[in-house]
């Protein structure tokens, strides 16, 4: 019997993979620095929406045959739409489904049609950024505690050009966005919180990465975290 709902794992996997590496960090080091708290947050997120922006590359038909039958039930209130996605069950092996998570990009295609649209600036930084940022997040995730695995300078170019990607891809995507008037016919709330919060997690974010990167670099030290 299923326990667990998309809302209640989302929560719990943010505390989980925040507060270990948070509490890790504390062990090693004896602090809790806010800038080390932040980055493990942003980059243990991005490690997850990446495994789904991988998934929206693999099932982009799957994705477009979901929205198309989303679309005519839920066009008119896509709110609706995301609360059910939040109380879907979800099984074990839903977790680890990439073709479970599909459900994600068919659900938010109601509020930008775009990432279901295999041509789409959209889809495809999404999925660039699902392949190519997966492996440094986690990277960032462990070396900012475990300092013998590779040197703050090498890590701090390895940030540059991942947190430089999500900020340029980020800045792009939402000019495109309301540019082609995507935002129109929906409330401003709904854009707010559906739109601009969830992608405004990639423009803040970055840009504290690229502050911890250039400081890594140019002190080839990891006391930004200390």
């Amino acid at each position: 019997e299923t326990m667990l709902t998309v809302g209640v794992f989302l929560v719990a996997y943010v505390v989980a993979s925040t507060g270990l590496p948070v509490a890790l960090h504390h062990a090693a080091h004896g602090v809790i620095s806010p800038i080390h708290v932040a980055l493990s947050f942003f980059c243990a997120l991005n490690a997850l929406i990446s495994v789904w922006e991988i998934a929206l590359g693999v099932y982009i038909r799957r994705i477009q045959a979901e929205y198309k039958d989303l679309n005519e039930k839920y066009s008119k209130n896509p709110l609706k739409a995301v609360m059910l996605f939040f109380y879907h069950p979800l099984s074990m092996g839903d977790m680890f489904s990439l073709k479970f998570w599909t459900k994600v990009w068919s659900t938010y295609s109601l509020y930008d049609p775009s990432y279901q649209n295999n041509e789409s600036f959209g889809f495809f930084i999404d999925v660039g950024n699902g392949w190519t940022t997966l492996v440094p997040s986690l990277l960032w995730l462990y070396a900012m505690t475990d300092h013998s695995l590779i040197s703050a300078r090498t890590l701090g170019c390895i940030g540059i050009a991942k947190f430089w990607q999500e900020l340029y891809g980020t800045v792009i995507y939402a000019l495109s966005y309301f540019f082609n008037n995507r935002h129109k016919g929906r409330g401003v709330v709904e854009v707010i919180l559906f739109v601009g919060l969830t992608n405004g997690l990639w423009f803040v974010f970055p840009l504290l990465g690229i502050y911890a990167s250039v400081t890594m670099i140019q002190t080839d030290s990891f006391a930004v975290y200390l």
